[in-house]
């Protein structure tokens, strides 16, 4: 939905594991442009606690000459029945044949949830921060992601029709946004749309689940690259 993340992805924000009520196992596959060369291929596990949640993924972007690999651990709890407060630690490196070192980054991100009123839920993220670039050596480290610091909100403004918004700064840009709706015809199944600012991308999607399965597709357009697609398989227990 416009690549909402603070608010509909623990990929994003770690204090999303708070929410959850049932263990989820999740895989995710993202393809940029129809080039096999650019996919991203992800496996995680959400285990819901009383007194302190937890979620664990691992995703790796590329191939065999140039590779991204991201291992991340969120921890979540909550704090009363309005707040919620998440931190996620990653560790990450690259491999390409042009460098024999491998860079490695640790970074650190830090999540909270406000629920002010039924149905509506705020969020705000920082990520990236602090960060720390380790086993470096001469090698210019700028495709590690710098720090953002993201705003964002769900709500469900009526029955089946949830509406969700999110501002973003991070080091390249001072200001940059998305927004999505989602609406569920049926209860199983729901359609999505949104766009992403700078550059203007919009999004569509479906969603469907079946005892226990949940079942994701979403695309994105970029005006000279081309489509990216996503799907994603998670199962809750």
């Amino acid at each position: 939905m416009g690549g909402n993340g603070v608010t509909q992805s623990v990929l994003f924000n770690p204090a999303l594991v708070a929410l959850y009520t049932d263990k989820v196992l999740h895989l995710e596959y993202f393809n940029r442009y129809g080039v096999k060369e650019l996919g991203t291929v992800g496996i995680g596990f959400v285990y819901p606690n009383p007194l302190l949640s937890a979620g664990v993924d691992i995703s790796s972007f590329g191939y065999d000459q140039y590779r991204e690999t991201l291992f991340r651990l969120s921890v979540g709890k909550q704090l009363n029945g309005r707040w919620r407060i998440g931190i996620g630690f990653q560790y990450k490196m690259l491999q390409t044949e042009l460098w024999e070192e491998v860079p490695k980054q640790l970074s650190t991100d830090v999540g909270i949830l406000f629920v002010p009123i039924d149905k509506l839920l705020i969020g705000m993220l920082i990520m990236n921060f602090p960060s720390i670039t380790i086993h470096k050596y001469t090698t210019e480290t700028k495709c590690f992601t710098s720090y953002s610091v993201q705003i964002g909100f769900q709500w469900e403004i009526i029955n089946r029709l949830l509406i969700v918004g999110t501002i973003e700064s991070n080091k390249e840009h001072m200001w940059m946004g998305n927004a999505g709706i989602e609406y569920a015809p049926f209860k199983n199944f729901h359609i999505r749309a949104g766009v992403q600012t700078t550059p203007l991308l919009p999004t569509l999607g479906i969603g469907y689940r079946l005892t226990g399965f949940t079942v994701d597709v979403a695309t994105i357009y970029h005006p000279v690259l081309g489509v990216s697609t996503g799907l994603g398989l998670s199962y809750s227990f």
